[in-house]
């Protein structure tokens, strides 16, 4: 039953999603982009600034450009794609360790609980149930998201899922371990280091599935998100998970995405898509703590 509930699931997502890109049409718009002599965007242009100085990381991005090549159902394949020196390991959307040559620090309950999972071709994902993403899902994930961006608050919009996260930028300190309701995307608060956006969360629940490698997580985990913009084109992302109940260790990911202005799928347009997704009305199973 649950391999039912799966695919169905993923075929209604991917039906509606298709429809929607099939006859959704916007036409671009460059207002404020720096353009080259053929009226094109300049890729390489330097990284643009808020009022206050800041580097502006609004906008719309899509496609991780770092990952390796994909087989069947997208899955990683071939050698890891090496970072420049100083860079962490690529994280991929399928296998976030695929690129750590020693594997990810599992304890080893949690080694064993993501290798059931993937027996199980990660029927439980909470994504086969229309349920939110984790962080690591959303960040390697192929449809886009946007940023918006002010001096006090940033969010973020992610198609995939309709995922919505509150980055709070006013100054008020990460509330301590359990100190604040267990959150599918935990509570995050930012600061600036120089160009680099800090983000650190907590506040987690035990139902999130951090990535879609079948990553298990605990209510003890701990993000660090380091977020910059060394161009006009391209978003940077390191990722440091400090999750004690699930890892020997933290370990820190990467990776980059692109500014989306041609649209990601083909249309012309850089907007995010409408995103519903049903699961046969059973919202009963997502109402308990079971």
């Amino acid at each position: 039953m649950k391999y039912i509930l799966s695919a169905v699931a993923i075929l209604i997502t991917t039906c509606m999603f298709t429809s929607i890109s099939a006859f959704a049409q916007w036409p671009i718009r460059l207002d404020g982009v720096p353009l080259l002599a053929d009226g094109t965007p300049d890729l390489n242009a330097p990284t643009p600034r808020t009022s206050d100085g800041k580097p502006d990381l609004s906008g719309t991005w899509t496609l991780i450009r770092n990952g390796p090549g994909g087989g069947p159902q997208g899955m990683s394949i071939g050698e890891p794609n090496q970072p420049p020196p100083g860079v962490p390991p690529y994280a991929t959307f399928w296998d976030t360790g695929f690129g750590f040559a020693e594997g990810l620090p599992y304890q080893p309950w949690a080694r064993e609980y993501r290798e059931e999972r993937v027996l199980d071709n990660g029927t439980d994902n909470p994504d086969s149930y229309c349920l939110p993403l984790g962080h690591m899902q959303f960040h390697t994930h192929n449809q886009p998201r946007e940023i918006v961006q002010s001096p006090s608050q940033m969010v973020m919009i992610y198609e995939a899922s309709a995922g919505i996260r509150q980055i709070f930028m006013d100054g008020r300190p990460l509330p301590a371990d359990n100190e604040s309701m267990p959150y599918w995307y935990g509570y995050s608060v930012g600061h600036w280091e120089g160009d680099t956006l800090v983000v650190e969360t907590n506040g987690f629940n035990e139902k999130t599935w951090f990535a879609s490698g079948s990553l298990p997580s605990t209510r003890y985990m701990h993000l660090t998100e380091r977020i910059s913009r060394p161009d006009f084109e391209t978003l940077r992302y390191e990722l440091t998970v400090d999750d004690p109940g699930a890892y020997t260790r933290p370990w820190t990911g990467g990776f980059d995405v692109a500014w989306n202005w041609t649209g990601w799928d083909g249309s012309d347009k850089a907007e995010l898509h409408e995103y519903f997704c049903q699961d046969n009305n059973l919202d009963v199973l997502h109402m308990t703590n079971e």
